[in-house]
């Protein structure tokens, strides 16, 4: 008789046995609900159409709601179950409280608040899936840079196939063409700013809405949202989501990640909202051609607001701000809500910190809470530098800026009447103004949004050589790590800065604030600096030489300028970019996404795998100067 075995794996529940099924059964669901979602919004449908929409979205919305419920009665562990999934559940009795209250009450057309309250529950839904999804990927040995790139080409993929949809165009407006899809949606997640279409005429409502939503998912970043949803719903955050985020937003503490990405999300919201508050009373203006609706103004703010904090630089007037340029909103609110959304979460999440714990002293606080990082300190420090450097110098050049008419446009397109750049004549009002007023409120705002912002009180296209190439640098610069903007960074050219200061001095290590700063930073932040040096002078030369090949006529500043403004996220332009071919645009398109993702992380998402260096080599002096 042949022994009895006995197997070491614990027995298949029946919800274990069931989960297969029921996830196959699920994928079909989504994507109907989705699609027809994207149908009914994004398509214009007749009224046969609509209605079988309508029924599909019912239906899909019952078997989202009733997968949670199979799952309860096929499970062995209730109690943890509904811990797990308590959102669902919880959206399925809000659903339910809501019909009943909708037919109970006599409401007026009960149907059209049926369709809005199903539409609701099933963007909800689709949310708590993708945010499971997105605890699965968080499993998997991705690195967490690739999941950062990932997380960005999902949704430029995404907001290219909704501003596609004929409904995202505005009716009067010719139909929208893959490329410039593709190089709006990309502008906006990667906070840029730059357009080949104008954001107010060409992109209907849906498509103002497409591209806001794609500007606050991309200033924050799609693991941060998904991240605070899991939070949300599972209490808790893993190791590896941790670990993307620390990489994000460049904090050092991997305790600290799950309270410092709720607040992020909070002061986020707070800081928009009291932005929008703020710009209600901005738009009742002669850009507007006289006062507009209340709803309209709420708009306006709303999405300013947004676009001004995320540092994309997006606005609704093909003119920018520069009909705004006298308003206090455009000269203190604005650069208020752009420099607080580029000096980085974890400065002002350590600000927060250290000033709740000085205002409300406990005995036995400890120091590292009380006192500002390193990080801190020098981001602060570079941010007023810039901020006031800028000013002084565009003062200064706008001045005197020398030649017989220095404030001349040099891009144009090819065959276009040369009036385009014909000098402005000694009666033409210099971009800056002609009052010291004037100019100091223009050096300030252009110096504010050189760093990443994009919106313009002053024509930059008919700025002098010597300041746009001043906000080339500023641009190059950038913000500060861990928050909307892009550049190099702050705290990057801070490091870089201490270490030629240490090697002039003579000093073996890198000191700053009476700290020491590790080799390791200070070579990546030699690293960063060449890299983006190079690329920007090779896709600055590659798009000029492309474009006189092609006959447009643009000079070669015109072009440093663009690729500058699409690697350093900013926006600005020369008026170059609309005139740029197909290739010139996928190439900025290129540029703005290695610029918002940073050229060294890419590179590490890029490596197959990292091997150990096993041994070493000789060294030997060579001569550097």
């Amino acid at each position: 008789m042949a022994p009895q075995t006995t197997s070491l794996r614990s027995p298949r529940t029946a919800l274990q046995r069931a989960r297969l099924y029921l996830f196959t059964l699920l994928v079909p669901v989504i994507v109907l609900a989705a699609g027809s979602l994207i149908l009914e919004y994004g398509f214009r449908i007749t009224p046969a159409g609509i209605e079988a929409l309508h029924w599909i979205e019912r239906l899909a919305l019952a078997w989202l709601l009733l997968d949670p419920l199979a799952r309860l009665v096929l499970a062995t562990d209730r109690r943890a179950l509904l811990r797990f999934r308590w959102f669902e559940f919880a959206l399925a009795g809000a659903f339910l409280i809501f019909l009943a209250v909708l037919y109970a009450g006599g409401v007026a057309e009960p149907g059209w608040w049926v369709l809005r309250g199903v539409h609701v529950a099933l963007v909800l839904s689709l949310v708590a899936r993708l945010v499971e999804f997105h605890q699965f990927l968080a499993t998997l040995r991705v690195r967490p840079a690739l999941l950062m790139a990932g997380s960005f080409l999902t949704l430029i993929s995404m907001g290219t196939g909704l501003l596609l949809l004929p409904a995202a165009t505005a009716p009067d407006q010719p139909a929208t063409s893959f490329t410039d899809a593709l190089f709006s949606a990309t502008s906006a997640v990667c906070v840029t700013g730059l357009v080949v279409v104008d954001t107010g005429t060409h992109w209907s409502r849906f498509g103002q809405y497409v591209i806001l939503a794609l500007i606050q998912l991309g200033g924050l970043g799609l693991m941060t949202y998904a991240s605070v949803f899991a939070l949300f719903m599972w209490r808790g955050m893993r190791v590896r989501e941790a670990l993307v985020l620390r990489e994000v937003f460049t904090h050092d503490l991997r305790a600290e990640i799950g309270r410092l990405t709720k607040f992020i999300l909070l002061t986020t919201l707070a800081v928009e909202a009291l932005g929008a508050l703020l710009l209600m009373g901005l738009w009742d203006h002669t850009a507007t051609a006289g006062a507009i609706s209340f709803g309209e103004r709420i708009y306006y703010s709303v999405f300013h607001s947004i676009s001004a904090f995320c540092n994309a630089g997006f606005c609704l007037y093909d003119r920018s701000l520069m009909d705004y340029r006298s308003t206090w909103q455009a000269n203190l609110v604005f650069p208020l809500l752009i420099i607080s959304g580029g000096v980085g979460f974890a400065v002002l999440y350590n600000l927060a910190r250290a000033g709740r714990r000085r205002l409300f002293h406990k005995r036995g606080t400890p120091l590292a809470e009380r006192r500002l990082t390193l990080q801190a300190k020098l981001a602060l420090a570079m941010t007023a530098v810039l901020l006031i450097g800028g000013l002084v110098l565009t003062v200064v050049i706008e001045s005197s800026p020398g030649g017989a008419d220095p404030w001349t446009r040099t891009a144009r397109m090819p065959g276009a009447s040369p009036a385009a750049t014909q000098p402005a004549g000694p009666g033409a009002a210099p971009p800056m103004g002609r009052t010291w007023t004037e100019r100091l409120s223009g050096a300030w705002f252009l110096s504010t949004t050189a760093r990443t912002a994009g919106f313009n009180t002053t024509d930059t296209t008919r700025l002098a050589a010597p300041t746009r190439f001043l906000t080339v640098v500023l641009m190059f610069i950038g913000a500060s790590p861990g928050s909307t903007g892009g550049g190099i960074k702050t705290v990057t050219v801070a490091v870089i800065l201490c270490g030629v200061w240490s090697a002039l001095r003579g000093r073996q290590k890198v000191q700053a604030f009476r700290r020491t700063l590790p080799a390791e930073t200070v070579r990546r932040a030699m690293a960063i600096l060449a890299v983006g040096v190079m690329w920007v002078a090779a896709a600055s030369v590659v798009i000029a030489a492309w474009g006189i090949r092609e006959g447009a006529q643009y000079t070669y500043m015109d072009a440093l300028f663009e690729v500058q403004s699409a690697f350093a996220t900013v926006g600005l332009s020369t008026g170059a970019t609309p005139l740029l071919s197909t290739f010139g645009r996928m190439a900025v398109i290129v540029t703005m996404f290695v610029g918002r993702i940073g050229p060294l992380t890419l590179f590490v998402a890029m490596q197959i795998r990292a091997r150990p260096q096993r041994f070493g080599y000789a060294t030997e002096n060579v001569a550097i100067s």
